[in-house]
């Protein structure tokens, strides 16, 4: 009983220390948000159609833990749960009140003193824009954007560092009898030049879908930079341009080549020193389409993993590879036959011009609102290539620090290209409390 209690006493006394020294090497924090939609012909244009016409809620909640046992070493570790509506969803693996792993990796920096990051186990790859290399494992309607895999970065000066991918989309079944797993290798380079100023990428990458018998490389370069026209400031000028191109095995077993290109181009003009701090906006984005479905090459832009959603939250769910029918059928009978991963949002055969403003109405509000030309790159035989009108309005109130209000709105006009003649709408109310 003595040794009992003299254990008991070395326990109470050191505990506090020890937990003060474990809090110490914690951070915490995460997330709720709360959204409410009411979407209209999501995936037809026929008011006469009801299955495409959600009222629903939504709810993401999130956690996160990053400790830090040593200067050079950490882990990352994230919960996420999400619903839609009271208990009921149709989000595949995302099921209802299902909590899961969305982050969890080991970082180690000066890696066996190379100076080198190595990063193990999943995370999120966000480059850029998110044009090529931003959503994982969706779980439909980007749940998640993780990746399960390795990533070295390099740095090869003080003005530019390379990392080094290799990650799974989809492990599916384990053993090497099935081949069905979709992974993800490649090179990404970050440089700033001191000379030309601004951001500088370029990258190779690689896509191999054991379940397409597809096996495409994409390389590309993006530079973006803003910078101050004026030596007061006062006026300040933003770009990016990226360009892609993609070749390799479109579908290996039927021996069909991949020769694809997009690229996507960001324009802003910004005046600071006026009311309401104005934002002039253009855009152009063009992502080849197939010229001829029945020939040894596919001309279709792979989406590898652009990022949800980059071209407005209306725009993703048109092009979500669902079971569900889609009017992208009407002038591209193809639309998603080089997808295999479900709520995947298959950008392809489409170009938009785009042209907006964004203001800052008040300390805490902002708004953007812009107008884009959607037409496809080639269509279905004597269709035309005119897919319609797109309009989009975006308000946040930065109630506090932690807590914003946001409203989304957005209308798909359908040109010549649909069958069906009814608009496409989304209203999009969310809250969000971030800690």
């Amino acid at each position: 009983m003595k040794k009992f209690w003299i254990v008991f006493l070395v326990l109470f006394l050191c505990t506090p220390a020890v937990a003060s020294t474990i809090a110490d090497n914690i951070d915490f924090g995460g997330h709720i948000r709360f959204r409410g939609y009411d979407m209209q012909n999501m995936w037809s244009h026929d008011d006469n159609a009801d299955w495409d016409n959600w009222n629903t809620y939504r709810l993401r909640t999130s956690i996160h833990f990053k400790v830090t046992p040593s200067d050079n070493i950490s882990g990352f570790l994230k919960l996420t749960n999400q619903t839609y509506g009271n208990g009921v969803s149709d989000a595949g693996d995302n099921q209802s009140n299902k909590v899961f792993i969305d982050n969890a990796y080991i970082t180690v920096k000066d890696f066996f003193g190379s100076g080198a990051t190595f990063n193990a186990g999943r995370m999120n790859l966000m480059y850029g824009s998110g044009f090529v290399l931003f959503d994982g494992n969706s779980q439909f309607a980007s749940t998640n954007l993780y990746f399960d895999g390795l990533k070295l970065s390099i740095p090869l000066s003080d003005n530019a560092v390379i990392d080094l991918l290799y990650f799974k989309d989809e492990e599916n079944n384990r053993d090497e009898a099935s081949s069905d797993d979709i992974t993800l290798t490649g090179a990404y380079l970050t440089a700033k030049c001191p000379v030309m100023g601004g951001k500088q990428e370029l990258y190779l990458l690689n896509r191999d879908d054991e379940l397409k018998n597809k096996d495409i490389w994409m390389t590309g370069i993006r530079l973006s930079d803003k910078l101050d026209l004026d030596d007061d400031e006062k006026f300040s000028l933003d770009y990016s341009g990226e360009f892609a191109y993609q070749f390799g095995q479109f579908n290996d077993s039927a021996d069909i080549d991949q020769d694809a290109m997009g690229y996507k181009l960001d324009l802003g003009f910004t005046l600071k020193d006026v009311p309401l701090s104005p934002r002039l906006f253009c855009g152009y984005v063009f992502l080849e389409g197939d010229e001829d479905p029945n020939d040894d090459e596919s001309n279709r832009w792979d989406v590898y993993y652009g990022g949800w959603p980059q071209f407005g939250d209306l725009l993703a769910w048109k092009y979500v590879n669902t079971k569900k029918p889609n009017a992208i059928t009407d002038y591209d009978a193809n639309w998603n036959e080089g997808s295999s991963t479900g709520g995947e949002a298959v950008y392809s055969n489409i170009s938009i011009a785009t042209v907006g403003i964004g203001a800052k109405l008040s300390e805490k509000l902002s708004a953007k609102l812009s107008y884009g030309l959607l037409t496809a790159d080639e269509t279905n035989s004597g269709v035309d290539d005119d897919i319609g009108d797109y309009y989009q309005l975006q308000a946040k109130y930065g109630y506090s620090k932690n807590l914003s209000f946001t409203l989304y709105m957005a209308m798909i006009d359908p040109g010549d290209a649909h069958l069906g003649e009814d608009e496409a709408y989304e209203v999009l109310l969310e809250t969000k409390l971030s800690f």
